[in-house]
């Protein structure tokens, strides 16, 4: 069977639930590039003044979009063959638009004939509380407020995949290496298969 033209690993949880942490973790471990999603929306929200808690004009996403559809094309036309690639984005079950940006990432994947690692990402509502203030985040644009953080994580849930079997971690209790550590066996894991 042919080796496939390397992987890409697509982080899902709440804003807050450390993502790009855990992201940069794979990284020190493995060779690949890191598209956290404010790589992505920070070009538009650098431009307009965020709060980290006041919700942003829907417009917004429409140039996010713009922005998030040149980096895929970028990673499918340009990329390394080979390359190993870290995703990251808070999608929720039940909101479609949330959905079809989950496909596009699926497509990309195919587009690359690369591995797809899903990696639904769960936490308590009070630990995202206690972490979506954690310092720094403000200033990459992220959001803030804890109270939105619980209200939104007993509101909604992590968007599960319809056809493609997810790893999913609780972070609850867990350190960003240690979350590192689950994925890189599963993607290790995954390719001794193929």
């Amino acid at each position: 069977m042919a080796r496939m033209n390397g992987a890409i690993v697509y982080l899902i949880g709440f804003s807050g639930c450390g993502k790009r942490t855990i992201a940069k973790e794979i990284q020190k471990r493995i060779d690949c590039i890191v598209v956290d999603n404010h790589l992505i929306n920070n070009v538009i929200f650098s431009l307009i003044d965020p709060d980290g808690k006041t919700k942003l004009p829907a417009a917004v996403w429409n140039n996010v979009h713009r922005v998030r559809s040149a980096a895929f094309d970028t990673i499918r036309d340009l990329g390394k063959p080979g390359r190993i690639f870290v995703l990251t984005n808070v999608l929720m079950e039940g909101d479609e638009e949330d959905r079809l940006w989950f496909e596009e990432v699926v497509q990309l994947a195919r587009d690359r004939d690369a591995h797809f690692l899903p990696v639904r990402l769960t936490i308590t509502p009070e630990e995202l509380a206690r972490r979506v203030v954690s310092e720094g985040r403000a200033e990459q644009f992220k959001e803030t407020d804890p109270i939105a953080a619980i209200a939104k994580a007993k509101r909604w849930e992590v968007l599960r995949s319809r056809d493609h079997a997810m790893l999913e971690i609780d972070v609850s209790a867990m350190t960003a290496d240690g979350v590192a550590a689950i994925v890189i066996d599963r993607l290790h894991s995954t390719e001794a298969q193929s």
